[in-house]
C-alpha cells in the first residue's frame, strides 16, 4: 500500500507539470540573456555541520520557466549527553545530497522574467549518510563499558515547492525555498554492537536511548517512523512527510 501511494503521488506531479508547462508561452529570451546561476546552498551548513558543502546550478529554459540540480557534502552534527549515554564524536562519517527541481515562475506576480521573483515547482532528493559512533554508558550504577553504533541512512523525497529568488544589480541572486512539502521513504540499517563487561547484555532502555538521539536530530521523525526503528542488527524502512527549506546565494551569468 505505501508503495503504491508513492506511485500515486509521482504520477500526479507528473501530471501537473505536464499541464502547467503548456499554459506557458514559448516566449524566446532576449540575446545575451543571462540564463545561468551557481549557487551556495548555506542550509546544511548553518543547520548541520560546517563541513557540508553544496552547490546548485540553475538554467532559465524561457521567460517563466527553469530547473536546477543540486549537489554535495552531507554531514550531521555531533552529539552530546542523553540520559546515561554519551554519545561521542562519530569516528567515521559520510555522506552526500543530490536533488533537483523544474520552476515555474508566475506570470502575473512578477515583473521581470526567470530567475527573478516567486516561484512554485516539483522537486525530488536524495540523502545518503554513513556513520560509526562510539556510545559511552554513564550514571548506571550495573553497566559498564559501551556500545558501537554503525549505521547507515537513505532518505529519498518527491514533492512540492514554493519560494522566491532576489536578483541584485542583475548577478547577485538570493534563492529563499520556504515552503516544500514532501512524501519521504526513510530507510535506515543500524548495527549495535557492545563493547560492555563480559555476559553483559545490550539492556533496552540504551537502545531506546539510541534512538532518542536520532529523534533529537531529526525534529519530528519519531512521529514518522516505526517505533521499532532500532534492534540489535536491523534495517527499517518506512514512509511519512517531510520539508523542504533553503537559503542560497548566487552568480548569475
Amino acid at each position: 500500500m505505501k508503495k503504491h501511494t508513492l506511485l500515486f503521488f509521482a504520477i500526479i506531479f507528473l501530471f501537473a507539470l505536464e499541464n502547467i508547462q503548456a499554459q506557458y508561452t514559448a516566449d524566446t529570451l532576449p540575446l545575451n540573456y543571462k540564463k545561468n546561476i551557481v549557487k551556495w546552498n548555506m542550509t546544511p551548513f548553518l543547520l548541520w555541520s560546517k563541513k557540508n558543502i553544496n552547490f546548485s546550478y540553475e538554467r532559465v529554459l524561457a521567460p517563466k520557466r527553469s530547473y536546477s540540480v543540486n549537489v554535495g557534502y552531507f554531514e550531521l552534527p555531533s552529539t552530546g549527553i542523553y540520559d546515561s549515554l554519551n554519545m561521542k564524536s562519530a569516528n567515521k562519517k559520510f555522506g552526500y545530497s543530490v536533488s533537483g527541481d523544474y520552476r515555474f515562475y508566475m506570470n502575473k506576480r512578477n515583473v521581470n522574467p526567470a530567475p527573478d521573483g516567486i516561484y512554485w515547482g516539483v522537486f525530488g532528493s536524495f540523502h545518503h549518510y554513513r556513520f560509526t559512533n562510539d556510545i559511552e554508558v554513564i550514571n548506571s550504577p550495573v553497566i559498564e563499558g559501551g556500545l558501537i553504533l554503525d549505521g547507515r541512512m537513505n532518505i529519498l523525497s518527491l514533492g512540492a515547492e514554493l519560494g522566491y529568488q532576489f536578483v541584485i544589480k542583475k548577478r547577485l541572486t538570493i534563492d529563499l525555498i520556504f515552503m516544500g512539502p514532501s512524501l519521504s521513504m526513510y530507510n535506515y540499517k543500524l548495527v549495535l554492537e557492545s563493547k560492555l563487561n563480559p555476559g553483559e547484555d545490550v539492556d533496552e532502555e540504551y537502545l531506546q536511548g539510541v534512538q532518542d538521539v536520532l529523534y533529537g536530530l531529526f525534529p519530528g521523525l519519531e512521529t514518522l517512523i516505526d517505533k521499532k526503528l532500532i534492534d540489535e542488527s536491523g534495517v527499517s524502512t518506512s514512509f511519512g512527510a517531510g520539508f523542504r527549506y533553503m537559503i542560497q546565494v548566487g552568480y548569475r551569468f
